[in-house]
């Protein structure tokens, strides 16, 4: 690996770990931009694609216990990986999916760490790997049957049994790390995500970010001997809608 490289793309990539060995650790201390939304800190503007809408941070009132499911039809989940090329050029290939599923129970209410505390139970979110796209047929056959073997280990999940989040004042918005188990491949990892999520007619709208090495998962990265190697991490990125359900 050429691990000078690699360091310089993922800084200017992710603004996170400056050593692979510190990806934990940092990002406990360290707030990482997405690409996808943008927020400030008074009334807010999140530009999606060439889309800009404005947010209004609001003060909601308490409730308890309500599910919302992901609506895969809104949301993409999508792996970005630095690719280098006999140590000359770099690209960042990027696969996603919408093929999510799952859900968490959410609360919000008073408590004794801040004004207020959001209390997220039984969050589980799975994607299916094997329904990735990057754009070539040929990549996304060699890493679904060779790389991360994903016709054979279809689905990534995430799991977090139960998180409090300090609010401020019973904000609409939060932004935060939190941390839950990743299973891919049948392996169960610890992983932070860095998130921002906020709350607009019973839809809450989440986009996060996170880095994995693939031994993590028993793979090795892809790589084609004296042509290019991909380099790790490699980012995760989320951008999710959860709607309230009525059941």
């Amino acid at each position: 690996m050429k691990q000078y490289s690699k360091l310089a793309f993922v800084i200017l990539l992710f603004a996170s770990c400056s050593q692979q060995e510190a990806i934990l650790t940092d990002f406990e201390s360290e707030n990482i931009e997405t690409s996808t939304t943008q927020i400030s800190e008074e009334d807010e503007t999140a530009i999606v694609g060439e889309t800009t809408t404005t947010i209004e941070i609001k003060q909601m009132d308490k409730f308890q216990d309500n599910l919302f499911v992901i609506n895969k039809e809104k949301s993409t989940a999508s792996y970005l990986a630095p690719k280098d090329f006999l140590n000359t050029n770099f690209e960042i290939v990027k696969g996603s999916t919408n093929q999510i599923n799952g859900g968490f129970e959410l609360s919000l209410n008073e408590c004794e760490q801040a004004d207020s505390c959001l209390y997220i139970k039984n969050l589980l979110i799975s994607v299916d790997l094997s329904t990735l796209k990057s754009g070539s047929s040929i990549r996304d056959g060699a890493i679904k049957n060779n790389w991360l073997e994903s016709k054979l280990f279809p689905s990534a999940i995430y799991k977090i049994d139960q998180i409090v989040l300090p609010n401020n004042n019973f904000d609409s918005k939060i932004d935060e790390t939190v941390v839950g188990i990743l299973t891919i491949r049948n392996i169960e990892v610890s992983i932070p995500f860095s998130i921002t999520a906020y709350m607009q007619d019973d839809q809450i709208y989440i986009s996060g970010i996170t880095e994995v090495d693939t031994t993590w998962f028993g793979f090795d990265a892809p790589t084609k001997f004296n042509a290019w190697e991909v380099l790790n991490p490699i980012g995760i990125e989320i951008d999710f809608v959860a709607e309230k359900s009525d059941s």
